[in-house]
């Protein structure tokens, strides 16, 4: 029962901190906001986290795990590419909208001021950069090519986090109090879609279509040049 109770007010105050840093930036959110937040006070969040650094830590922790997790599970060499892809974006599409917020807070937050954050989010990239780059270059891409690394690592992820970042902004927008005239009238005129799993699915659908045409024009162009020399 004790050890529930500990569980669950260190869940509190990750959860807290993630939803603040989220909304206001790791910079600009305090102890004591994210203790208030998570209804604790502050030095049970001490004692949990130590400083508000160590919290940030746990959040891009989890979130790579997570991340890595998903990018794992998407078949082998003998996998179709065409599936390979459909599973990667798919995965990706759940990991976001099951995991906005420390998403947002651990693929945005990079204080270069700060030393250990900088290379925990080395730590985990460079860690995974070996099993990436083979996953590309079974995708036909070249990883010696610091263009085309440059374009399509990290495309999918940047683009389906910018979807679920923009959504996550537009919901607290259109709950926050005392808005603008400007602001009331553009959300009477938005479309109210409903983002549900149909959404869901046409939209991974569009996009694994989108990067399979980038795909083949990219992996084209590399056979050309095999040729050519």
């Amino acid at each position: 029962m004790i050890n529930e109770q500990k569980d669950d007010a260190k869940k509190k105050i990750f959860d807290a901190a993630a939803r603040l840093f989220a909304h206001k930036g790791f910079a600009a959110v305090s102890t004591r906001e994210i203790a208030k937040e998570a209804n604790v006070n502050s030095s049970m969040l001490f004692y949990y986290f130590g400083k508000k650094v160590d919290i940030l830590k746990a959040i891009i922790n989890e979130c790579y795990d997570k991340y890595y997790q998903i990018i794992d599970n998407i078949g082998d060499e003998i996998t179709p590419l065409q599936e390979r892809v459909r599973l990667v974006v798919r995965n990706l599409v759940e990991f976001f909208r099951a995991n906005t917020e420390i998403a947002t807070v651990s693929f945005n937050t990079l204080p270069v001021d700060i030393p250990e954050i900088v290379d925990l989010k080395i730590k985990w990239i460079s860690g995974r950069r070996k099993a990436m780059n083979k996953m590309f270059t079974q995708f036909g891409l070249d990883t010696n090519d610091r263009v085309q690394m440059g374009v399509m690592r990290g495309f999918l992820t940047s683009v389906i986090l910018a979807h679920f970042q923009n959504e996550y902004a537009w919901q607290h927008i259109k709950q926050t109090p005392d808005q603008s005239k400007y602001t009331q009238e553009f959300i009477k005129q938005e479309d109210d879609v409903e983002l549900d799993n149909i959404f869901y699915e046409s939209y991974s659908e569009t996009l694994t279509n989108a990067y399979l045409h980038g795909l083949s024009s990219i992996t084209a162009k590399n056979k050309k040049k095999e040729i050519s020399q």
